[in-house]
């Protein structure tokens, strides 16, 4: 009964984390500019209901995707050195000044079934995956309306299904990120975001090796190497429609071009995109 519980938990924990991190909608849909002076204007506690929509593909250069629709429940409380849901599920603020931050860096991803995916057809499935690890930031550039950030973020990846968690290497992700306001109406916020990414070799293991046991004439063996990783470019909307109810927007495209294995076969485009769209509603807030 003990571990069942445990493993209830978990599905819940990384179903929060992956909807909060898989898609760069509900990544940063609690972002505000400014945040240090920013923090004391919002409520502590605020609770509510978030209906979020994506598609995105199977893995970093699938040809296949995947769609969902899911209501999730959402907590977040802003306390001085740590906010639980704010641009994430935890992030503990260690440092934090008004051009320099140090916190925690969190992502994660659904899982995905191979025969939903005719390069991988008879491969093991992907399971869910989530990357923990510190995050060090430092202000470019701000006026009264933007701000320009550097983020280095140094994540140790794992997989999951729920009962067992597997090791999947490290992934170096600096990141130039622009916020601004205003981009389609007076009410609107948004986040432009520059990142390429580098991994381990065990990290391009997971998604582009081809064991001699799964080769065949239309997918040859391959060993997969470490390195580059691929290229993301984010933008995020974010609209006030009323005071409790936010409406968000997001498009991802990944790049793949000279990629450590571009050469592999389960390898299939050289860009992949996303998109999604998320309704906040906030029903409790409280200082």
């Amino acid at each position: 009964m003990l571990k069942m519980n445990v493993i209830i938990f978990l599905k819940y924990l990384i179903l929060l984390l992956v909807l909060n991190l898989t898609f760069p909608v509900f990544a940063q849909s609690t972002d505000a500019l400014h945040p240090v002076n920013e923090l004391t204007k919002k409520p502590t506690w605020e609770a509510g209901l978030l209906l979020a929509g994506f598609n995105s593909p199977l893995y970093p250069g699938a040809e296949s995707s995947h769609s969902k629709l899911l209501p999730v429940p959402f907590v977040i409380y802003r306390g001085k050195h740590l906010r639980v849901g704010e641009g994430g599920v935890i992030k503990a603020m260690a440092i934090e000044k008004p051009r320099f931050k140090v916190d925690l860096s969190l992502s994660a991803a659904f899982n995905a079934n191979s025969d939903d995916s005719t390069a991988r057809e008879g491969m093991p499935d992907l399971d869910f995956i989530f990357e923990i690890g510190p995050e060090v930031s430092f202000m470019l550039g701000d006026s009264t309306e933007s701000e320009t950030w550097l983020n280095l973020q140094f994540r140790k990846v794992f997989s999951t299904d729920f009962s067992r968690i597997d090791d999947r290497g490290y992934i170096f992700q600096p990141e130039i990120s622009y916020q601004g306001e205003q981009l389609f109406s007076a009410k609107d916020s948004f986040k432009f975001t520059l990142s390429p990414m580098f991994a381990t070799k065990k990290t391009h293991q997971y998604f582009y090796q081809v064991d001699e046991a799964f080769s065949n004439p239309e997918r040859a063996f391959y060993q997969a190497k470490g390195g580059y990783l691929g290229t993301e470019v984010t933008l995020v909307n974010r609209f006030e429609a009323r005071h409790d109810i936010t409406i968000l927007f997001s498009t991802k495209f990944g790049f793949y071009n000279g990629v450590a294995n571009e050469d592999s076969p389960l390898l299939k485009k050289n860009i992949n995109y996303a998109v999604g769209i998320g309704v906040k509603w906030t029903l409790f807030q409280r200082s």
